[in-house]
């Protein structure tokens, strides 16, 4: 591992640090202490590797077997380009069905809007021309049972007229409103329990990446250390080679657990979304239940009860009176049976009647999107222009979310990033300072270029915090390939 190099004059950055620790007489907000540039003769010189200036990792969001692969290593394609595809064929399946149950759910809401067809209003006008023509031709003898019948009848229909007027039973209402509040009731639980559930994903996500980056700086520790008793003379002990082995399948093994980690969280968050909607679902069911009890009883309805109770009176009145007379009378009573029939048939439907079928229609839509979402998650999209720097896919395989399918790069742009520049240096770097850059691969090669950025965030390295810093060469040359170690000097 090279060591930095450092031909700066410290005390102004000592100075500095002095001056911002002495407290002032009056508060007011902390100064940014203003440290020179890297002056003339002074040089800060890092490691460094190439890399392009974009790159993405790509993972199908889904486990599924790979159908076809649109690309190869070396390809350039357009942000948007479809990469490769799953095995569609149960998704799409799924789609149509979905799509099924939504036009179904949409006619459903059509036929109550639309009314009753021309076909029923047919049927029931048929049913009046009958009744009318029995109200010419009805005859009939008359028994002790007829009489007990009749009766019945007409004190079923009282009842059923009483029951209309007098609305919904408290029990029923009672009910019905119990209901909606354990629906609300469920609903916050699912939320509750879910964004706990997904909470706790969340953290087990955030332990797992701290064990790994723990493994990671272990397994570097021990890597250099390796390196440096390899110059020393004779063979490195078995013991150190093991160690670094451990310390590596230890990465591996942190590697593992945070991949399963973060599907882990997927799943979380998923199952939120689904329970959450199916519990809102439930709600809207119980709303739309306790909706239609408490309307009050429609025209239509209360005009069909009293037709039966003149039906039904009548009816007694004839098996009690004159036969013809009473006939006349059932007759008359089915014709305005029939007529009411006609009169309900064609009302328009009550609002409970119409929230529950549009419920419907939103539950299909949201099913439909569902399946539309899995259908599209099965094709791997560029979400950048790039060249494919690696493929990792083979038709019939399955691909998993967790293992890369393809590293995608913009190629036409590199730029040079540190990975060992102290605390102590970088507070010497201004963005726009003057890079030299040389390259390992290209003895007495040398590149001009400027520091573009440095990354704010510091990373422990063997207990040293280094950070980051990009630069941008002005030129470049094409034998330089993408993690070539290169030596970057800034200023002089």
């Amino acid at each position: 591992m090279r060591k930095i190099l450092i031909s700066t004059i410290t005390g102004l950055v000592l100075a500095g640090l002095v001056a911002c620790s002495v407290p002032t007489s009056e508060t007011q907000p902390p100064q940014p202490t203003v440290l020179p540039a890297v002056q003339a003769g002074s040089t800060v010189i890092a490691e460094g590797k190439v890399v392009p200036a974009s790159s993405v990792n790509l993972s199908f969001e889904t486990s599924g077997t790979v159908a076809e692969i649109l690309i190869k290593e070396g390809d350039t394609v357009q942000a948007g380009s479809p990469l490769a595809r799953l095995d569609t064929r149960d998704l799409s399946l799924r789609v149509e069905q979905a799509q099924v149950n939504l036009e179904q759910a949409q006619a459903d809401y059509d036929r109550l809007l639309e009314g009753a067809t021309p076909e029923q209003v047919a049927a029931v006008e048929a049913e009046i021309a009958r009744a009318r023509g029995q109200l010419q031709a009805t005859v009939g003898g008359v028994t002790p049972a007829d009489v007990a019948a009749a009766r019945a009848e007409l004190e079923s229909a009282r009842a059923r007229l009483a029951e209309l007027q007098a609305g919904p039973r408290a029990p029923d209402v009672a009910s019905a409103q119990a209901a909606v509040d354990q629906a609300r009731i469920g609903l916050q639980q699912q939320r509750d329990a879910l964004a706990q559930a997904r909470i706790t994903a969340e953290l087990n996500l955030e332990r797992a990446a701290n064990a790994l980056r723990n493994a990671q700086d272990e397994y570097s520790r021990v890597y250099w250390q390796n390196r440096e008793r390899e110059k020393l003379p004779g063979e490195l002990p078995q013991e150190f080679r093991d160690r670094e082995a451990a310390a590596q399948r230890a990465v591996e093994d942190g590697e593992t657990a945070m991949a399963q980690a973060q599907l882990t969280l997927e799943q979380a968050r998923q199952a939120e979304i689904t329970g959450i909607q199916a519990a809102e679902a439930t709600l809207r069911d119980a709303e739309a239940r306790y909706a239609r009890l408490v309307s009050p009883a429609e025209a239509d309805a209360i005009a069909a009860a009293r037709s039966q109770i003149a039906a039904a009176e009548a009816r007694l009145a004839r098996l009690g009176g004159a036969e013809r007379a009473g006939n006349v009378a059932a007759a008359e009573a089915g014709v305005r049976n029939a007529e009411a029939r006609l009169a309900e048939l064609q009302a328009a439907p009550t609002d409970a009647t119409l929230s529950a079928a549009a419920a419907r229609v939103r539950g299909a839509e949201v099913a439909l999107k569902q399946a539309q979402l899995a259908l599209e998650r099965a094709t791997l999209e560029a979400p950048i222009a790039g060249t494919v720097a690696e493929l990792n896919l083979k038709i019939g395989e399955v691909a998993s979310p967790t293992t890369p399918a393809v590293v995608l790069a913009d190629l036409r742009n590199w730029q040079i990033e540190t990975e060992d520049l102290t605390e102590l240096s970088v507070v010497q770097i201004r963005e726009g300072d003057p890079v030299r850059i040389t390259f390992d691969a290209l003895p007495g090669f040398e590149l001009p270029g400027a520091v573009a950025r440095i990354k704010p965030l510091g990373k422990n390295r063997q207990g040293d915090i280094v950070y980051t810093i990009v630069v941008k060469p002005t030129s470049w040359d094409e034998r330089l390939r993408w993690n070539m170690t290169a030596s970057v000097a800034i200023g002089g």
